[in-house]
């Protein structure tokens, strides 16, 4: 089973993939350190990226 994110950032295309939670929130932070710097990885907007996993 993979799992997959979409960035809910408006305008932004980037998916986050992996056979793991940790795996898809390990390249979600590395894809907010790259493109979207500004963005403030807090309790609140992880546990919402993890609930917006979906298995594909």
């Amino acid at each position: 089973m993979s799992l997959e994110l979409d960035c809910p950032v408006d305008g932004c295309t980037g998916v986050c993939t992996g056979e793991s939670e940790s795996e898809v929130m390990e390249q979600a932070e590395a894809h907010v350190n790259d493109a979207h710097p500004d963005l403030e990885l807090d309790e609140e907007t992880v546990e919402g990226l993890k609930a917006s996993i979906e298995s594909v």
